[in-house]
């Protein structure tokens, strides 16, 4: 079955800026790509996540509501401390089971 955003036309134009915002908040993209959405890119961590953030900001291109929403979430909001064992399995975080090791400024958060 294919996905809502495969879906529909333009792809790119939707998945760019949604990955953009996402490696801003969280220091790490959904994609380890975001340049290279073709076949030689990496495929992303979390494909239906990607999905559903990039039709919800097509939906009003609204990047304000876009990073409100990544930085209120349960996962932004998580402590960047984790126990060895989760570093050893997951040392560059792309499972996302720890908050991100910086935070945004206030500045960044209210543009």
């Amino acid at each position: 079955m294919m996905s809502p955003l495969a879906a529909t036309r333009g792809v790119s134009l939707r998945l760019t800026p949604t990955l953009r915002y996402w490696k801003l908040v969280f220091g790490n993209g959904l994609v380890r790509t975001p340049e290279d959405f073709g076949t030689r890119g990496e495929p992303p961590t979390y494909p239906e996540l990607l999905d559903w953030i990039a039709v919800e900001f097509q939906s009003d291109w609204d990047v304000k509501r876009l990073m409100r929403r990544m930085t209120s979430s349960a996962t932004y909001r998580q402590s960047s401390a984790a126990p060895v064992e989760l570093r050893q399995r997951d040392p560059d975080n792309r499972l996302l089971a720890r908050g991100p090791r910086y935070r945004l400024s206030a500045e960044e958060i209210r543009d």
